[in-house]
């Protein structure tokens, strides 16, 4: 149990570490807020009633090319990578409390959204 504890509190440290480090990357904060200005411009340029198809074309490659630096950027992918180690945590620890209350571990692939299981998880809503 002490080595759970223990690897739960160094997934939760590199959360912290990696969301500090996405937080304060200013060459990744660029990029996010070029993207968020670009997306703004083709959602104006696409509200015309005469759009300049040039114009979205350039706008669509370049908000391409903004996606994948975020994407492929050392920070974001480590990002990432916590989050989803974050999460696996958190499921996990919901799984063992489940367990414990309800006597029985839940399905594997219950996502609790019924509708893709057809409400055979056993989970209670």
């Amino acid at each position: 149990m002490n080595k759970q504890i223990l690897d739960a509190a160094k997934a939760l440290g590199e959360m912290i570490k990696a969301g500090d480090a996405y937080k304060n990357s200013n060459e990744l904060n660029t990029l996010i807020t070029e993207y968020n200005v670009q997306r703004t411009a083709l959602g104006e340029e696409y509200k015309k009633e005469e759009r300049d198809q040039q114009l979205i074309d350039s706008i669509n490659n370049r908000i391409a090319q903004i996606y994948k630096d975020i994407t492929t950027h050392e920070i974001y992918t480590e990002y990432v990578e916590a989050q989803e180690a974050m999460n696996a945590l958190v499921n996990d620890v919901n799984r063992e409390i489940t367990a414990a209350i309800y006597g029985e571990y839940p399905e594997e692939n219950c996502t609790h959204d019924c509708s893709t299981c057809g409400g055979g998880c056993g989970h209670n809503h």
